[in-house]
């Protein structure tokens, strides 16, 4: 939408256009809209010449097949027999112009026929347009004038054997004069307009032959006899052939002229083509010539080349640009050099700077490594102290949670042996109760025994001395059925006694159970509070020993720091990261750079998180890295990157790399 900003509104069709297009196919556009017209314009002008050479061609078409009609005229006004074998053979040569057959018969009407035909031919023949004067009038002598005259001649020839003579030879004397005057009228108006000087001397035949019929139409006029046609046929006839001369000559001229106005206009035009196509490929050439070193050149140094290279240098604007361009990859390499030099100088104070910050650090860790191993001596021996009283009461924990261990399992046992005489007694209970149930059974029955005998007895008496032997049966039954019904209750007071005596037992039971539960949950809640302990020596005692090696750690701290596998140069400059699944390389600033890794600051927009995997590409004069690495850790805008080393050849160039950093290789 901006670009469009500010274009005038008629061109922005054009510029749309021109816009898509390299600037030499540009300038080709334009020589191929320049040319076509010229082109059109040529062909157009070609043709119209070529239209009127062959206009002037067929007049003289048209002149050749006039000649041997007027000549046949003539020849028929002069009395003689007219000979049609040359009309014949030239309108068989050019049939265009004659249609039809040739008229035929003999006097006035063959000279009517005749003139007839002279008039069709140059009709057809373009001779009647004729658009010059001078060969316009020569061929109205001929066309017009000449078979006029021939045509009042033999008409006056013959009108003399009319029966009013006096009448017809005033009109036909008339008629001659009037023909001789326009004769002479066409031929004094071709020699003015002609540019052929001698076009009247050649002319002369015809103006004896106007001269010759002004004077037969004189003796019309005056005398009463016959009058001979012979002469004015005779020099009509000698006049025709200058005539058609002329004309011939005219029309040639004129051929001439426009064929060589023809030739030099396109050979003009086809030199002025081949110049200006010839400037056009000079020019074409040399635009796509210096436009190419002008892109080269430009992108020679956005890239960053600023090697000696060809660039335009005309006299034009892409000279100009060329002359710019020169000057503007000498300043970039002036200031690349001096940023080249100010790198050098800050990567010297760097690694002098380094140097003392090592030195320094190598005597802060020598002091440090005193003071901690002193430390941690005495903080070590004081807490392996604490650490053998916590096993003292570690011990005694551990004792007491063995003794109370023997003491919930023998309560558990009583208990276990309670609950088994619990579920005893109720089983006897259970078993008493059913006991009972089978006594009430019993006692039921009894009572049925006896209502049984009574009835016997009741019966045996009906019976009479036949019922005496059951009536001693049914006493016998009564008396069982007495006694087993006190046998019953009997059993049901002691079953009842029985139960009495197992409750008591069962409640007593489950009193001891109760008491002993209570002994178990309190060793349980003991031997909970033994395990706390346990787990809380245990606890201080794995403290402890962490404590221990933390403080034994401290000890090699500045020997560990002393034996990093890699010390961390400052650097600066460029350092190419291309994250993983990319094809672009972002452009970092280096920080610093060791042996393990590096730590890189990153620019605006640009985000890498811990665990991201990218290509690392670092240069340092003939010095080259180019090996994967992990983000290790961020510390705002910067990053710090572990180098991922695959095998010995990456780590002997990232070794290679430090080195030349520090001076060391």
């Amino acid at each position: 939408m901006s670009a469009a900003v500010g274009l005038p509104w008629p061109l922005r069709p054009v510029l749309a256009a021109a816009d898509r297009m390299r600037s030499s196919l540009r300038l080709g556009v334009v020589v191929a809209v320049l040319v076509i017209p010229g082109l059109v314009a040529t062909y157009a002008y070609s043709s119209s010449i070529n239209a009127d050479v062959s206009f002037s061609e067929a007049e003289k078409h048209g002149v050749e097949v006039m000649q041997p009609a007027l000549q046949a005229m003539t020849e028929t006004v002069a009395g003689r027999q007219a000979d049609l074998s040359a009309l014949q053979a030239a309108a068989d040569k050019y049939p265009e112009l004659v249609v039809g057959d040739l008229p035929l018969g003999s006097g006035a009407a063959l000279v009517g026929d005749l003139k007839h035909l002279i008039t069709d031919v140059a009709d057809r023949s373009n001779l009647i347009l004729d658009p010059d004067l001078d060969s316009y009038y020569v061929m109205s002598a001929q066309v017009v004038q000449i078979p006029n005259a021939l045509l009042a001649a033999v008409e006056a020839g013959e009108a003399i054997t009319a029966d009013d003579p006096e009448i017809t030879r005033a009109v036909h004397a008339s008629n001659l004069t009037r023909a001789a005057q326009l004769l002479r009228d066409d031929v004094e108006t071709a020699a003015t307009h002609s540019e052929m000087t001698d076009l009247r001397q050649r002319l002369t035949p015809v103006e004896t032959a106007a001269d010759e019929i002004a004077a037969l139409a004189t003796a019309l006029a005056d005398g009463s006899g016959p009058v001979s046609t012979t002469a004015v046929a005779d020099d009509l006839s000698a006049a025709m052939a200058p005539l058609g001369q002329v004309l011939d000559d005219l029309l040639d001229e004129r051929i001439g002229f426009l064929s060589l106005e023809r030739s030099v206009v396109l050979g003009l035009t086809t030199g002025g083509f081949l110049l200006a196509f010839w400037f056009a490929a000079g020019v074409l050439w040399r635009t796509r010539h210096d436009v190419r070193l002008a892109v080269t050149g430009v992108t020679a140094i956005a890239s960053g080349d600023f090697s000696e290279r060809e660039l335009p240098g005309g006299k034009d604007e892409f000279g100009d640009i060329g002359h710019a361009l020169a000057t503007a990859r000498a300043r970039l390499v002036a200031q690349e050099r001096e940023l080249t030099e100010s790198q050098r100088v800050r990567q010297e104070q760097l690694r002098v700077s380094f140097m003392h910050q090592r030195q320094a650090e190598m005597r802060l860790r020598d002091r440090a490594q005193t003071i901690i191993d002193e430390s941690t001596q005495s903080i070590a021996e004081e807490l392996r102290l604490v650490t053998g009283q916590v096993g003292d009461v570690r011990q005694a924990s551990e004792t007491i949670d063995r003794e109370i261990s023997t003491t919930d399992a023998a309560t558990s046992a009583v208990v276990e042996h309670a609950r088994r005489a619990d579920q005893v007694i109720s089983s006897l209970e259970n078993s008493l109760r059913r006991v009972a149930s089978t006594a009430a059974l019993v006692n039921g029955i009894a009572g049925q025994t006896r209502l049984l005998a009574l009835n016997a007895t009741i019966e045996a008496a009906r019976a009479g001395e036949l019922g005496l032997g059951f009536t001693v049966v049914a006493d016998e039954v009564k008396e069982l059925a007495t006694t087993t019904s006190r046998s019953t209750e009997q059993i049901a007071e002691t079953i009842a006694e029985l139960e009495r005596d197992t409750s008591e037992v069962s409640q007593t039971i489950a009193a001891m159970v109760s008491g002993i539960n209570s002994v178990g949950d309190a060793a349980t809640s003991l031997r909970a509070v033994a395990a706390d302990q346990g787990t809380v020596v245990g606890r201080l005692n794995d403290r402890m020993d962490h404590t221990i090696g933390r403080i034994e750690e401290m000890s090699t701290l500045a020997s560990e720091l002393e034996r990093r596998q890699s010390d961390r140069i400052a650097a600066s400059g460029p350092a190419l990261l291309r994250p993983a699944g990319s094809v672009d390389f972002i452009d970092a600033t280096l920080v610093n750079v060791s042996t393990g890794g590096l730590r890189a600051r990153l620019p605006d927009g640009i985000d890498l998180v811990v665990g991201d995997v990218v290509d690392v590409k670092l240069d340092h004069k003939d010095r080259h890295i180019d090996v994967p690495a992990r983000v290790a850790n961020i510390d705002g805008a910067e990053r710090g990157l572990q180098f991922l080393v695959a095998n010995d050849g990456q780590q002997e160039q990232v070794d290679r790399y430090v080195a030349a950093l520090s001076d060391l290789a």
